[in-house]
């Protein structure tokens, strides 16, 4: 009876349902169960996730077949005609608080460099998009976030694709990402 419980509990632990997850994607889950749109190159993938949120219009992840998904990143969709920032602050903001009671404490970076030549009000978005203004906020164990086992990191970025024009990235990293890392180099190597 015994050797029963243990064979439960492993098939518990070990199912996909247990695991971390972003977008209804999970760490490590295989490349051939992803909805691919768009390969780009041998571990850059763009996809269609289980679970897409109404402020991301686009999605990657990075995956090897060793590793599995060991990142994923949401590209949000374009606030146009917003020189000044706040439709797409106010999407960020909104985007932050989700995080924050998800996965608790976080820092947060809204600052631009000193002698920044783009620093009017009504050229807020132009800072960010001349990285001369940087807002983002970030999660992970230096933090003190809630994290749970298996996701390393999650970053919230405000990016700019003109001076009136800016979008949400929103990047989840899982513990298996230094494995990827590690089976990149393999394959740049191979190539040489």
């Amino acid at each position: 009876m015994r050797c029963k419980f243990v064979m439960v509990g492993l098939l518990l632990i070990s199912s996909p349902i247990w695991a971390q997850s972003a977008f209804g994607i999970s760490r490590g889950q295989s490349i051939s169960t992803l909805k691919i749109v768009k390969k780009f190159d041998s571990s850059l993938y763009s996809v269609i996730p289980p679970a897409p949120n109404f402020e991301f219009e686009s999605y990657t992840v990075l995956a090897t077949p060793a590793t599995g998904v060991c990142k994923i990143s949401g590209i949000g969709k374009d606030h146009d005609d917003d020189a000044y920032g706040g439709a797409s602050q106010s999407a960020f903001e909104r985007l932050e608080s989700a995080l924050e009671e998800k996965y608790g404490n976080h820092k947060h970076y809204d600052f631009i460099r000193n002698g920044a030549l783009w620093d009017e009000p009504r050229e807020w978005v132009m800072a960010i998009k001349q990285n001369e203004r940087f807002f983002a906020s970030f999660w992970d164990a230096e933090e003190s976030s809630n994290l749970p086992s298996g996701l390393n990191s999650i970053s919230l970025e405000l990016l700019a694709t003109s001076s009136s024009s800016s979008y949400i990235k929103l990047t989840y990293e899982f513990s298996n990402f230094d494995q990827c890392k590690a089976n990149f180099s393999k394959t740049d190597n191979n190539s040489l």
